[in-house]
C-alpha cells in the first residue's frame, strides 16, 4: 500500500520521532559539556520544532542570534580554539528542519537555481581540493582545515536556504525589519560602551572584542537603511530609517576601525553613482559630517592621524608616507604572504595552511593560490554583476532601495576586506549572505507583479 506523505498523521509521527531521536542524542552528550552547550542544544531542539511549524520564525530567531549569540568553545586544534556560536548550531538545526519539511511536503523545492550557484560551487570546490592537498603535504591540520571549510560552506547554505524559502513580499519586509531591530539593539549596546573609552564592539565578543568586525556589520546595515531611505517610500518609514542611521553612526565612529572608515567612503561613492536622488544623499552626508563634528570625537580623529604620525626606519612607508606600527606590521605580513604564495602558486597551502593574516585577498593567495584567488574574485564579481542587474530591473521602490543599499554595502565590504578577513567573518557574512539571498529572488516578485498587472489590464479590456 502506498504511503500518503501528505497525510497530517504522518507529519505528526515524523515530528514526534524527530523529538524522540533528539532527546536521546541530547541525553547522551549534554552530561559531558558545560551548561552553555546544554542550554544551546535544548534551545536548538525547540527551534527545530518551531521551524517545522513556521520557518519564518526560525529564520527571524537566526537573524537576532547573528549578533546576539555567545561563543561556545567545543575543543581545540593546534594553534586555535574551535569556537562555535549559537547561530552556527541554529543554522544547522533550521536547515535540518527545512529538509524535513521538504521531505514531508513535496510541493517545496529543495534547491532553486540562482545566478550565484556556479560561482559558489567552484569556490567551495577549490577550497576543498586545496585544503585536502595541503593536508596531504603536511601544511594543514586536517580537522582544523575542514572545520573552517564547513564554516565557509555554512554561509552559502544560509544563502540557499533563504532563496528556497522566500516566496512573498511580506516575508522580505519581515526579515529586513528583523535586521533593523537587531542592528538598533547592538548599536545601543555600542553607544553604552563609548563612555568607558574602549573601542566599541558587538555583544558576546569575548574579552578583547572585534571592533573591526562590528564596523563592517554596521556599514552593511547602514547602507541598506540609506538605500531604502533614498527611494520613494512612506514618510513614516523614512523617519524610522533616519533615526536608525543616526543610531548606527555613533558606535560606527567609535569602533575606531580605519578599514570601516575607508570602506564607507566607497559605499557613498556607489550611492552617488547609482542613485538618482543625489541631492538627498549629499544632504544626508553633510548632516552626518556636521553631527560628527558637533560631538567632536577626538579619539576618532586621533585614530586616523596616528596612522601617519610616526616616522622611523623600521616602519613601512609608501613614498614619503610612513605608517604606524600596527599598519606597518600588516604591510610586512603582506610581503611575507606574497613570498609564501610563490612557493605554491596554483593551489596554495590550503585553508589554515599559512599563518593568520589581516586581509582577505592577501590571505587567499598563500592559502588557495592563484586558482582560489581568481575563484574568489569571480564570486565577488558575480555578486556585484547580478545585484546591479536586479537593481536596474526593479520598479518597486522598496525593493529597488534594498538592492541599492546592498550594492553600496557590498562595495564598502570589498574595500573593508583589504585589511580584514571580511568575507569569512561570521558576524558580517551571515547577514550578508542572508540579504544576498533576498536580493537574488527579487526579480521573481517583479515578474509576478508584472504578470498580475497585465492580467488586470486584459480583464479591463475584456
Amino acid at each position: 500500500m502506498a504511503v500518503d506523505w501528505q497525510d497530517p498523521r504522518f507529519r505528526v509521527i515524523i515530528i514526534i520521532a524527530a523529538i524522540f531521536i533528539l532527546g536521546i542524542f541530547l541525553g547522551q552528550i549534554v552530561t559531558g559539556f558545560s551548561y552553555k552547550i546544554t542550554l544551546a542544544l535544548i534551545l536548538s531542539a525547540l527551534i527545530f520544532i518551531i521551524t517545522l511549524v513556521n520557518t519564518d520564525v526560525g529564520l527571524a530567531v537566526l537573524i537576532f542570534s547573528m549578533l546576539l549569540s555567545p561563543e561556545i568553545i567545543l575543543g581545540q586544534v593546534p594553534g586555535r580554539d574551535i569556537i562555535v556560536r549559537f547561530d552556527d548550531l541554529l543554522l544547522i538545526v533550521i536547515t535540518f528542519a527545512w529538509l524535513a519539511k521538504t521531505a514531508i511536503n513535496k510541493g517545496l523545492a529543495l534547491f532553486v537555481r540562482t545566478p550565484l550557484n556556479k560561482a559558489i560551487s567552484i569556490y567551495i570546490l577549490v577550497c576543498l581540493i586545496s585544503t585536502l592537498r595541503g593536508a596531504a603535504l603536511g601544511y594543514v591540520d586536517a580537522p582544523k582545515g575542514l572545520f573552517y571549510i564547513l564554516r565557509y560552506t555554512e554561509y552559502f547554505l544560509l544563502y540557499i536556504l533563504v532563496v528556497n524559502h522566500i516566496h512573498s513580499r511580506k516575508q522580505i519586509k519581515f526579515f529586513i525589519n528583523a535586521f533593523f531591530i537587531t542592528c538598533a539593539l547592538v548599536s545601543i549596546y555600542g553607544i553604552i560602551q563609548i563612555p568607558s573609552g574602549v573601542r566599541v564592539s558587538a555583544p558576546f565578543e569575548g574579552e578583547i572584542g572585534e571592533p573591526n568586525t562590528f564596523g563592517g556589520y554596521l556599514l552593511l546595515i547602514l547602507c541598506i537603511a540609506i538605500g531604502i531611505f533614498l527611494q520613494n517610500v512612506p514618510q513614516r518609514l523614512k523617519y524610522i530609517l533616519a533615526g536608525l542611521c543616526v543610531l548606527i553612526i555613533f558606535p560606527f565612529l567609535y569602533t575606531l576601525s580605519r578599514a570601516s572608515y575607508l570602506a564607507i567612503i566607497f559605499s557613498f561613492l556607489a550611492f552617488a553613482i547609482l542613485s538618482k536622488r543625489r541631492v538627498v544623499l549629499v544632504t544626508a552626508i553633510v548632516t552626518i559630517i556636521i553631527l560628527g563634528l558637533s560631538i567632536k570625537p577626538e579619539v576618532v580623529f586621533s585614530r586616523v592621524e596616528y596612522t601617519f604620525q610616526e616616522k622611523h626606519e623600521a616602519l613601512a612607508k609608501i613614498g614619503n608616507i610612513y605608517f604606524d606600527a600596527s599598519s606597518s606590521a600588516r604591510l610586512f605580513s603582506w610581503q611575507d604572504s606574497f613570498r609564501e604564495w610563490k612557493k605554491s602558486p596554483l593551489l596554495g597551502r590550503g585553508i589554515t595552511g599559512y599563518r593568520f593574516i589581516d586581509g582577505q585577498y592577501i590571505r587567499t593567495l598563500p592559502e588557495l593560490g592563484i586558482i582560489g584567488f581568481l575563484a574568489l574574485l569571480w564570486l565577488l564579481w558575480s555578486i556585484f554583476k547580478h545585484s546591479l542587474v536586479v537593481y536596474k530591473k526593479l520598479d518597486d521602490e522598496f525593493f529597488k532601495g534594498l538592492s541599492l543599499g546592498f550594492i553600496a554595502g557590498f562595495m564598502g565590504l570589498i574595500i573593508h576586506a583589504l585589511t580584514a578577513n571580511t568575507f569569512i567573518i561570521i558576524r558580517i557574512m551571515e547577514p550578508f549572505w542572508f540579504i544576498a539571498g533576498i536580493i537574488m529572488v527579487l526579480p521573481a516578485f517583479a515578474e509576478k507583479a508584472s504578470e498580475t498587472s497585465e492580467g488586470l489590464r486584459a480583464e479591463l479590456k475584456g
